[in-house]
């Protein structure tokens, strides 16, 4: 169910914003039309919208369409922080919004991954926050997805000292499991937990990584059995995996580099 409370023309509106800035030589209108599969009519009046306001330039009639200087403008009123919770909480809280189910921020620390913010959905039938739990790399979505992209030394190590507990009688044991299921998280960009760890639970999640282009979080979803479906999941993991990776472009955008991810 799509959110009652957005406006299809800002997100258009910024779908021709980030393909420009993904093609920073410039688009014509016809190429702009064909990348974001909008109406060229319809770009052009967006286009001529945001040239008036000087967030699109153009050289001359006919030329390819830039970004403009308003944009750098723009961005000066941008506060930042060195909180990845603050830095993240717009993407929680709005993945939370669109789909209404509990949405949850686990940050590594010093090796370990731990959920430090919750936006929970008000639905009766809900899961509960598990926040300041530990995730288990072996068996919550949100702890796969950061080991899956742990350094190769890091990685073993965490092999050799993981203790694998039976959560449920779906939860992944041997170290071949487990790694196997790390490789396929690495390969598709995405992690899951079909009741590993909450029978009758579904988690997916994406992870988020630094301007080193480290892996320091992930940003996980928990939906009940009841609700689920495979077109549900298959929304999800297309908004989220393109959450994360807003998200770690923003933190490249503004320097943020994730300290204490793991002990030296």
């Amino acid at each position: 169910m799509p959110n009652a409370h957005y406006i299809e023309l800002i997100g258009k509106t910024v779908g021709i914003l980030e393909t420009l800035r993904d093609n920073p030589d410039g688009l014509s209108l016809q190429g702009l039309a064909a990348q974001t599969g909008q109406v060229k009519s319809s770009v052009h009046r967006t286009l001529r919208s945001l040239m008036h306001h000087g967030y699109i330039e153009q050289d001359t009639p006919g030329s390819a369409y830039r970004l403009g200087l308003q944009i750098l403008v723009l961005a000066r009123g941008v506060r930042t922080t060195n909180n990845l919770v603050e830095l993240a909480r717009p993407y929680t809280r709005e993945f939370m919004e669109t789909f209404d189910e509990s949405t949850y921020l686990a940050v590594l620390r010093h090796g370990r991954g731990v959920f430090l913010d919750v936006q929970e959905t008000r639905r009766d039938l809900r899961l509960v926050g598990p926040l300041g739990a530990e995730v288990h790399f072996h068996a919550t979505a949100a702890g796969k997805v950061m080991a899956a992209f742990f350094p190769k030394d890091r990685m073993e190590d965490l092999l050799k000292t993981l203790r694998q507990a039976p959560l449920t009688k779906r939860t992944l044991l041997s170290r071949l499991q487990i790694e196997r299921e790390w490789a396929l998280v690495r390969k598709r960009g995405y992690a899951s937990n079909d009741e590993e760890t909450i029978v009758g639970a579904i988690f997916l999640a994406a992870p988020i990584f630094d301007a080193a282009e480290k892996i320091c979080g992930s940003i996980s979803i928990g939906v009940p059995k009841p609700r689920y479906s495979t077109k549900l999941g298959e929304r999800i993991i297309s908004h989220l995996t393109n959450s994360c990776r807003r998200l770690s472009d923003a933190l490249k955008a503004v320097h943020y580099v994730h300290e204490n991810g793991f002990l030296d």
